[in-house]
């Protein structure tokens, strides 16, 4: 059977997060998909016991080298690598060693290594859908060259920091159930398949930067968002 999961979403417990997890679960619902993966930035955020839909334990590390997703993680990953940027591959063991597969998150928006460097990695799939990187041009489809390239499963989330924003992006899964380790193992064996439905728009990542600006606090780094704000809104009108 053929099951929808959006594999990059983030609640409040991000800095630039705005929605409750229950309202990421209700708007998933809502939108058709059977599962989403918590990836909050650099904490395991508890789970609710109960949901609207399955909710994969994950998170989103910051590394040296770029982001990485720890996704159906078996137990939570250790504060040291949920702190400043530890080495990519330290990451990676990590999430495996937690009982997680280890997906390189949105690795051309922005690039922070080159392809050579990338194809060295040790990973179990690439994000190749990702709908605020659509907003680079070209950004997944280089994503998508270079799975293929590293002969990796293909993933698709849509980075939500919102509820509206659930299913921009998701990936479609050929499990037999929709459990954790059912996922899992097809995500780890390749029945999957990236899709992008629609690209985030600007105002989406101004309404983030916001969120995050003003729990820094700081008169600056509020006006600041604003102006970002304000700029994401005319990008939309003008469509660049």
């Amino acid at each position: 059977m053929i099951i929808r999961a959006d594999l990059h979403v983030h609640s409040l417990a991000s800095a630039d997060g705005s929605s409750t997890t229950r309202q990421l679960a209700a708007q998933a619902k809502a939108r058709g998909l059977a599962a989403i993966a918590v990836t909050d930035h650099d904490v395991c955020t508890p789970l609710p016991e109960r949901s609207d839909v399955l909710l994969i334990p994950a998170v989103e590390l910051s590394t040296d080298r770029g982001h990485v997703l720890g996704l159906f993680l078996q137990r939570p990953i250790s504060g040291e690598f949920l702190r400043g940027y530890p080495p990519l591959d330290a990451c990676v063991a990590e999430i495996r060693r937690c009982g997680g597969a280890a997906v390189l998150a949105h690795p051309f928006a922005p690039q922070k290594l080159e392809q050579r460097e990338l194809q060295s990695l040790s990973l179990d799939a690439v994000e190749t859908a990702n709908a605020r990187a659509a907003l680079r041009p070209g950004a997944n489809e280089k994503a998508n060259a270079l799975a293929n390239a590293m002969g990796l499963p293909s993933t698709g989330g849509s980075d939500a920091h919102s509820a509206r924003e659930i299913a921009n992006a998701y990936t479609e899964f050929d499990a037999e159930n929709c459990t954790l380790d059912a996922l899992r193992e097809a995500l780890l064996a390749g029945r999957c398949r990236a899709v992008l439905q629609t690209p985030c728009r600007w105002r989406d990542k101004g309404r983030s930067r916001l969120q995050k600006d003003r729990r820094m606090g700081g008169f600056s780094n509020i006006l600041r968002a604003r102006i970002y704000q304000i700029a994401c809104v005319f990008r939309d009108i003008l469509h660049i």
